[in-house]
């Protein structure tokens, strides 16, 4: 922490600024003139996807693409088997790795609350306790291969129909027991290089702006 306090006060506003902003699909600037490399980026929770051009948003034909398509993470979770989590985790960041990325944006941890939400394949289930153990040894294994997994959506992602604008209420009790856990697990248990904020509100504020979160 001690030498990023240094280099963040030798930086410019803008450059500041660019390590927070995407250049482009799937990657994060840097500061070339203080070896701060750019990052590179890919989903996903059920294997590495293929990569993007820049402008058209189509996937590249490339026969280096290949790799492992994954079960779903609610396939995963629904074996409650903690090595096997661990495993999946180490594919996936092999494989991230193996394509050059740098984070692989996954887990998907967000709990279930209701069938109707668009992203439910992405998630592991309705059971905090069970998400919080599975999560844990993915996360351990896919940052064994100098990959960071990014744990998302956080927090209270749980529909996609105005998942932009849309608020949730939650009560704290409801938030601390429910919602929460599994994100605590990630960060204090496993470890977790980052996290994507969702893009919803949560009690009157929006998540990646939300002190209370």
């Amino acid at each position: 922490m001690k030498k990023f306090a240094g280099l963040s006060k030798e930086m410019t506003i803008e450059e500041k600024v660019a390590l927070l902003h995407a250049i482009t699909f799937f990657r994060s600037g840097g500061v070339e003139r203080l070896s701060i490399p750019e990052l590179v980026m890919s989903d996903g929770p059920n294997g590495v996807r293929q990569d993007f051009d820049d402008d058209t948003w189509m996937t590249t034909k490339d026969s280096r693409e290949n790799v492992t398509w994954m079960p779903s993470n609610t396939c995963l979770a629904s074996t409650w088997s903690t090595d096997l989590a661990g495993e999946f985790g180490e594919v996936l960041g092999e494989e991230a790795r193996g394509r050059g990325k740098d984070i692989i944006l996954a887990p998907g941890i967000n709990i279930k609350r209701t069938p109707l939400c668009g992203r439910n394949f992405e998630y592991m289930g309705e059971d905090p306790v069970l998400v919080g153990e599975m999560v844990v040894p993915l996360i351990k294994g896919i940052q064994k291969h100098d990959v960071a997994a990014c744990v998302k959506h956080y927090a209270l992602n749980n529909q996609e129909l105005e998942r932009m604008r849309v608020e949730a209420k939650v009560d704290e009790k409801t938030l601390q027991e429910i919602y929460l856990p599994a994100f605590k697990k990630a960060v204090i248990d496993a470890g977790s290089y980052s996290i994507m904020g969702a893009y919803n509100r949560a009690n009157g504020e929006y998540c990646c702006n939300n002190r209370h979160l």
